[in-house]
């Protein structure tokens, strides 16, 4: 089942769909194969690529919130759900992402 598309994945709407579909991430196995945080990656490389802005962030909107949400489908579990190990790795991340593009 691992070719699951991305609208059939838990935790993941429309506009995350169109940001992985835009740099050829489409089903499970795909983001498997990039890894949860490779796949977050992409996508905002993707994002800033396209100059996609967000109406506080910019193309800079590296959102913990993503990360779980993309843990969840990956995982099968609600977003909220994630192991708070994770949400601490995860923050980090996109504390230092910010950081990084600011």
């Amino acid at each position: 089942m691992h070719e699951k598309p991305i609208h059939k994945l838990r935790n993941l709407g429309p506009a995350c769909e169109r940001d992985l579909n835009a740099v050829g991430i489409y089903t499970l196995a795909d983001i498997k194969s990039h890894g949860v945080e490779g796949t977050f990656l992409q996508m905002m490389q993707g994002r800033r690529k396209r100059s996609q802005t967000h109406k506080k962030g910019g193309g800079k909107c590296f959102n913990a919130a993503y990360l779980y949400a993309l843990y969840g489908a990956v995982h099968d579990v609600d977003w909220r759900e994630v192991p708070e190990a994770k949400k601490k790795q995860f923050k980090k991340l996109t504390q230092q992402l910010r950081e990084e593009f600011s």
